[in-house]
């Protein structure tokens, strides 16, 4: 049935090009490269030669700078310069740029030092530990005053720094242009931690360069571009946080809202406050964050880049049907599950028993906001890793479904009725049906690959009530034997034929049909009015994480995972609920005038609104 791996892989090649060793830096490792020096090369020279690259242009980071900046090379280049103040010996200098002891948190001179001698300024060095003006307090600014320029802390611009007296001009504004070469922040991230907000002044230099076998077109969704981008390994610490995902230690995605509608610091706020609650250190399927920060006017996140997305996966790669195929697939949908229970009841959040408790929906599951990450323990397979809380939502127990759907844009093709029925509330119910249409096509890809998937989606495509055809999991149909204007929704037979389709097939192992049942009997289920029963109802997330668990205990067994069971059996009964349509789908019929198709027979009741409103208490 195709390639030996299941998910397809992204080779990253980690040969430095000629051009990078000639200029003294290196993308991969450690980022540090031998420094080589004699004593003709003055110690401002050094420092250019192992300057590093990046999207903005030449930078230095905090640790290039140690490794450049040796405590033996720092004093010989102060044994060779008369400083300007005598107010400290030798060795009292040194200890200010290469501290013995970094951790008595001292003010640093690290970059003080660096930008005074690339200036050629060392002799001013005591002046600015005099002063106080550590590396602490850059940026300085020049303020113009007819042909004077005076210099002045960004933070403080009431007084000029008596440290740059005896500066002519041009020395001044070099310190201040190439200030912004070292101040490039670090990227710090422990495993455990929280995602941290960076802050990037819009001058600094970013310590990043564009992957180089990133597409051109940078990956544009409904909320943010995301650009691959390279680190420098000097410039963070995410590969010490991410142990349970083998990532390259340089190669980050960064997501950058949009500069419309998505780009204020309410939208950024609303999905930083989610992806610190759910992450990577929560739940394994959860995408991890590594940080967040504003450049200029746009607000980004950092994530670890992933090998492909899930609609990539499933569009490009034939699955190879083996028993070990098979148990990746199980770990991976009682995984996803797994994490939609933990964003749904979220119990890490509700550690002290005291207050209200609060629960959150994801509300845009679909195959391109799951994520495939290399694993770390099987190299040739992907941990499927559930990305983008753009759209989700974190609420107390009261009032966490109450937000109408017309202001939520539905999932494409993973829409579920209640968006268009009077009362329909985004609810978690609203995530259960959207990972369960991603679980009907992610078995379809696993038993036939991308052909399969793509009859599938062909097969379902049927008239909606915007007057063109849709591949959607539901139908809207009239039901004239009741009247003028009434109208059903049902899951469309299209889907239903299609599963039976799946149980006859010579691969329909028990595995298969057990999630199909699942699939058919507690998750695709046009919400009903049944006054508490069983039926018509949706399994929470929970629920569903329990009976995932015990089929992929059950894929122990060879035979359970590939053995085919092919089953004839009658399907479902599928019923067809009688809804109250809401004012956005009334008034698409009534523009459009789609032909739907007519159902005859027997109707329930969908749920009425006070009932959906109270469905998620």
């Amino acid at each position: 049935m195709g390639d030996n791996n299941p998910l397809p892989q992204v080779i990253i090649s980690s040969v430095e090009t000629d051009s990078e060793q000639e200029l003294g830096y290196t993308y991969d490792g450690d980022g540090l490269v031998p420094i080589v020096d004699d004593d003709k090369t003055s110690l401002g020279d050094l420092i250019r030669d192992y300057e590093i690259c990046g999207i903005d242009g030449r930078y230095w980071t905090p640790k290039l700078l140690r490794h450049v900046l040796s405590r033996d090379r720092v004093e010989a280049e102060l044994k060779k310069t008369e400083q300007t103040c005598g107010e400290l010996d030798i060795p009292q200098l040194v200890d200010a740029v290469c501290p013995q002891d970094e951790s008595t948190g001292s003010k640093s001179y690290l970059k003080i030092f660096a930008l005074l001698a690339l200036g050629k300024q060392q002799r001013y060095l005591a002046k600015f530990i005099r002063d106080g003006v550590c590396d602490e307090k850059l940026p300085i600014i020049i303020v113009k005053r007819g042909k004077t320029r005076s210099v002045r802390l960004e933070t403080d611009k009431s007084k000029s720094l008596d440290c740059f007296e005896g500066w002519d001009n041009n020395d001044k504004e070099y310190f201040e242009k190439n200030q912004w070469c070292v101040t490039a922040p670090f990227f710090d991230l422990t495993k455990g931690a929280i995602c941290k907000e960076f802050h990037l002044h819009r001058e600094t230099s970013r310590p990043w360069r564009k992957a180089k076998d990133a597409d051109e077109s940078e990956n544009c969704g409904a909320f943010g571009a995301v650009t691959l981008v390279e680190f420098h390994p000097t410039s963070h610490s995410f590969d010490a946080a991410l142990t349970g995902i083998k990532m390259n230690r340089s190669r980050i995605a960064i997501k950058t809202l949009h500069d419309e509608k998505f780009n204020d610091e309410k939208q950024f706020r609303r999905e930083f406050d989610q992806l610190n609650r759910f992450s990577g250190f929560v739940h394994k399927h959860l995408v991890t964050t590594l940080g967040a920060f504003k450049y200029g006017s746009q607000w980004s996140f950092v994530f670890p880049s992933a090998a492909c997305d899930l609609d990539m996966c499933l569009d490009e790669q034939n699955p190879p049907w083996n028993p070990r195929t098979v148990r990746w697939a199980s770990d991976q949908l009682w995984g996803i599950m797994g994490a939609l229970d933990t964003i749904h009841n979220p119990q890490h959040l509700h550690t002290s028993g005291k207050g209200e408790k609060r629960y959150g929906r994801h509300g845009d599951i679909k195959c391109d906001n799951i994520l495939c990450f290399q694993d770390a323990v099987e190299p040739d397979q992907h941990v499927l890793v559930i990305s983008d809380f753009g759209l989700s939502d974190f609420n107390r127990d009261t009032s966490r479904s109450n937000i109408p759907n017309k202001t939520i844009p539905a999932v494409p093709g993973y829409r579920p009725p209640e968006c268009d029925i009077k009362g329909g509330l985004i609810s978690r119910a609203y995530d259960i049906w959207t990972v369960g249409c991603l679980f009907l096509e992610f078995l379809t890809w696993l038993m036939g690959g991308p052909t399969s998937l793509d009859q599938f989606r062909k097969q379902r495509e049927t008239m909606f009530i915007n007057g063109s055809k849709n591949d959607i999991f539901f139908s809207l149909m009239t039901c004239e034997e009741k009247g003028s204007g009434v109208y059903v929704a049902q899951v469309k037979l299209e889907v239903t034929d299609w599963i039976q389709h799946m149980r006859r097939g010579k691969h329909c192992s028990r595995f298969i049909h057990d999630v199909l049942d699942l699939i058919q009997e507690e998750i695709l289920v046009v919400l009903e009015n049944n006054d508490g029963q069983s039926s018509g109802k949706r399994s929470s997330s929970g629920e569903l994480s329990d009976a995932l668990r015990r089929i992929r205990n059950a894929c122990a067994k060879d035979s359970y995972c590939t053995k085919g069971v092919a089953v004839d059996k009658c399907p479902p009964t599928i019923p067809a609920v009688e809804v109250d349509l809401n004012e956005f789908a009334a008034k698409m019929i009534l523009e459009q005038k789609p032909q739907l198709k007519d159902h005859k027979g027997e109707t329930r009741r969908s749920m009425l609104p006070d009932q959906f409103r109270e469905m998620d208490k």
